[in-house]
């Protein structure tokens, strides 16, 4: 008896221990949050930083912090569809206003105002910044550029290309690079620029010669700036912004240049749908616009979206990057720019999301081989028609059929029956134009006898 009695005392003086041990566990475990998103690893890493000091500071305690990046906008769109609903992080953090109008159209994003949203402007240079219904807000904002190197340049005796339609001269054939719009968020929007800049027809005809132009695709924008800032190749296209600034940082020779046509980028975060830790993403939101929250944004090469920050005070304050932004805005605040944008059709660009990155990758990424030998085939055979010209010899038909090479191409992105038609019309005979003194020769010869056999005529007896 006295032994189950002493066993049955052990028993519950084990199991108070475990289950004491289990609460004291629970209670010192740390809070978890989950990131999902496209922005570099500089800004993650000073967000993860900013946040687990401030967490706690704040609650004493600690968060547990997991970031996925599966690649660029449209892949991190993916993931989260993949998800279906029961997503695997609470914070879709990065990527611009259609990725986020995606979100919020699939039913993927839950509207939430964090604090000091009032200090982000609601709209800028014709572009959303924030949605009214809270479903996102934008926390950096940013516009697209290229990027060149200048000592390159400088060295291959090139000038900067400063418009999109300077991109095409031969002299930067071999000398650009950039990525596929579904690796990149900013190759995305540059297409959708030049598709509402320049109209689709127009577009998608540049954005095939632009490609012949390329030396190669890069694997992603960050992939662009190192090729560039490397002088690999010295012109990379589609670039956030803030990226030449940390490049110059970094001590590289690297130069933004904002083209003719570009937007406004509203990096902006949204809240997903069955988040599993919703508090502490809601706590997240509110730190992350707080002024303590965009310093940290700042530090890790961003630039910042509240109207109240001047890079001025926080450079006295210590914010080391806080100086490089200034220098590479030349203003105070981001706010405080001037530029001209396109007029952007948001709703056209969220409609079109995926048929964008579809027709990009099917017809002009896929076909690149192709459709670089069909391009340079018309380009010879409308040199060699030239020279035919210059010689006075009669091109007329040859003409026609190289012409309709160059729709077949540009117009049509028909690659194959594009380089039948240059090849007919590389086999058509140019027939030789008679000399000038020739011709007047004979025509003299012709009146002559014209005038010899009316004269004979007029002879001839009655």
């Amino acid at each position: 008896m006295r032994k189950r009695m002493l066993t049955a005392t052990i028993f519950t003086v084990l199991s108070m221990t475990l289950m004491l041990t289990t609460f004291a566990a629970e209670a010192q475990a740390a809070d978890k949050i989950g990131w999902v998103g496209p922005v570099y690893t500089e800004l993650s890493e000073s967000l993860t930083k900013g946040f687990k000091k401030y967490y706690k500071k704040t609650y004493g305690k600690d968060v547990d912090i997991t970031f996925v990046r599966p690649g660029g906008w449209p892949v991190c769109l993916d993931k989260v569809r993949a998800w279906g609903g029961k997503p695997d992080a609470d914070i879709f953090l990065g990527a611009g206003a259609p990725a986020h109008e995606v979100l919020k159209k699939e039913g993927m994003a839950v509207p939430y105002r964090p604090k000091d949203w009032d200090k982000v402007p609601a709209k800028w240079g014709g572009m959303k910044v924030k949605d009214e219904g809270d479903y996102w807000t934008c926390f950096a904002p940013w516009i697209v550029t290229n990027l060149y190197n200048s000592k390159v340049l400088k060295k291959l005796r090139l000038p900067p290309p400063k418009t999109w339609k300077d991109l095409l001269n031969p002299i930067y054939r071999g000398n650009i690079v950039h990525t596929l719009p579904y690796a990149s968020g900013t190759m995305h929007e540059t297409i959708e620029i030049l598709l509402q800049g320049f109209g689709e027809k127009e577009a998608w005809t540049y954005l095939r010669l632009l490609a012949a132009q390329l030396a190669r695709f890069s694997t992603g924008s960050t992939d662009t700036t190192h090729i560039t800032s490397r002088g690999e190749v010295p012109i990379g296209i589609a670039q956030p912004q803030m990226n030449a600034m940390v490049a110059r940082r970094d001590g590289y020779p690297v130069r933004d240049l904002l083209p003719d046509k570009t937007i406004l980028i509203p990096e902006a975060v949204a809240l997903l749908k069955g988040a599993p830790n919703e508090a502490t993403g809601k706590i997240f939101l509110d730190w992350l616009f707080s002024m303590d929250g965009q310093k940290y944004v700042l530090e890790g090469g961003y630039f910042t979206a509240r109207t109240d920050i001047k890079f001025s005070v926080w450079e006295k304050e210590g914010v080391s990057m806080a100086k490089h932004a200034s220098k590479a805005l030349g203003v105070d605040s981001f706010w405080d720019l001037k530029v001209g944008f396109i007029e952007y059709d948001l709703d056209l660009a969220t409609k079109r999301w995926d048929e964008v990155n579809r027709y990009y990758e099917y017809e002009i990424y896929r076909k690149w081989g192709k459709l670089k030998s069909s391009l340079f085939l018309i380009e010879e055979v409308e040199e060699e028609v030239e020279a035919a010209k210059a010689q006075k010899k009669d091109v007329t038909k040859a003409e026609a059929k190289i012409k309709e090479a160059r729709k077949l191409f540009e117009t049509d992105g028909a690659y194959a029956a594009a380089r039948l038609a240059a090849s007919e019309a590389r086999g058509l005979p140019a027939a030789a134009g008679l000399p000038i003194g020739l011709i007047w020769a004979i025509v003299i010869a012709v009146l002559i006898s014209v005038a010899a056999v009316v004269i004979a005529l007029r002879r001839r007896p009655g």
